[in-house]
């Protein structure tokens, strides 16, 4: 009998077993045996079998039975197996699943109809953490294309804490969602139809004695413009006190009208939408209602860079122990000077900030005003 030569075991995986190599080659062949039936049926799956929607009586019937203990035991297992199991790491929920599913009918024989109830319990279940968790109110186009590496995520959550280097790691936002926020920030951001202007609708602002003053030493055309400067910047001042300071006031802002706003870009889209509702909207005209609430999000954009990289700063081991007794503002004056580096703004940034729930972020800007600790960055240069 000839020796065995060590080619002979190069290739195996010292941490499977014979079984688990016969099962992991079999596995294609299982999948591929009921793919095309379980995807037909996964296809006809539709919003309304997942949100409740319809009056259909069979549908309710279906429903009350996904909500019996057995059937949510069943549902958190295939959840907890779509995001561990290595083989669904970089697949889409809907590929995962129809894996999953075409395994379930090959082991254990699960008829079409019962799979197709499992599949809809699988979707109204990360449709309600996601609402739960992140106030993202998904559609179906929205849960197939969620990341199955993500689910685990939803499973068990992270605390999220606005201007946090991790609040992308602890959000799950699915691929369209992003998209679709990410063209509707730009275009708020860049206050389509707005003045430009930092203007009242009533008229400018008188300017305190000791500020005035000193213009009148100046000629009329440097006068005029150094005089707007200092409007624009006592009206936008005034703008972002009655923001911070007013309306998220903790004896101000009520439990309901925060639970009426998912996220903080719904939040700003409420805003635009019906601004007299709003006190800080308030007094001026059209655009400048749209160029202020353009103004809004940069700041709000602007306030997670800066604490972003304050928390960043402070658990380097260069400024740790220095920043220890420092407040916010201290601090960020430490790091102007010595040049530490800003967050990335790119489009992952602009989606996390603004997809982050509303009462994260209501907490947060009245946590940080209670403690005085809340620092307006200056405008972009």
């Amino acid at each position: 009998m000839p020796e065995s030569s060590d080619t002979d075991t190069e290739f195996e995986d010292p941490l499977m077993s014979t079984q688990e190599i016969i099962a992991s080659a079999r596995r294609p062949v299982l999948v591929a045996r009921h793919r095309e039936l379980v995807e037909d049926m996964e296809s006809n799956v539709t919003d309304s079998l997942v949100t409740g929607s319809s009056d259909h009586p069979r549908l309710k019937s279906m429903l009350e039975e996904l909500d019996m203990d057995s059937e949510q035991t069943r549902i958190h297992g295939t959840l907890e197996t779509l995001a561990s199991e290595a083989s669904y790491t970089g697949m889409t929920l809907r590929e995962a699943l129809v894996e999953e599913c075409c395994l379930l009918r090959e082991n254990r024989g699960i008829e079409v109809a019962r799979l197709q109830l499992h599949i809809i319990g699988v979707f109204r279940k990360l449709r309600e953490l996601l609402e739960s968790q992140h106030g993202l109110i998904p559609d179906l186009e929205d849960l197939r294309t969620l990341q199955a590496s993500r689910i685990g995520r939803l499973l068990n959550p992270m605390p999220i804490e606005f201007g946090s280097p991790q609040i992308g790691d602890c959000l799950v936002i699915t691929c369209r969602q992003s998209d679709k926020a990410l063209g509707a920030i730009k275009t708020m951001s860049r206050g389509t139809g707005g003045d430009k202007n930092w203007v009242e609708a009533a008229g400018n602002p008188a300017l305190p004695r000791e500020v005035e003053e000193p213009l009148r030493q100046l000629e009329p055309a440097a006068r005029e413009q150094a005089r707007a400067k200092l409007v624009a910047t006592k009206i936008r001042s005034r703008f972002f006190k009655k923001v911070f300071l007013q309306y998220f006031n903790c004896d101000e802002l009520s439990p309901e009208e925060i639970d009426a706003h998912q996220t903080i870009f719904h939040w700003l889209e409420c805003i635009r939408e019906t601004p007299h509702l709003y006190p800080f909207m308030q007094g001026q005209t059209a655009e400048q209602k749209t160029w202020r609430l353009s103004r809004l999000l940069r700041k709000i954009v602007q306030l997670n860079e800066i604490y972003q990289r304050v928390t960043r700063a402070s658990a380097h081991p260069t400024y740790a122990e220095r920043f220890a007794d420092m407040s916010t503002r201290e601090r960020l004056s430490v790091m102007v000077k010595e040049h530490f580096p800003a967050a990335k703004v790119d489009d992952d940034f602009l989606v996390q900030t603004m997809l982050c729930p509303f009462a994260v972020f209501a907490t947060w800007v009245q946590n940080k005003v209670g403690n005085e600790e809340f620092v307006l960055p200056p405008d972009p240069k």
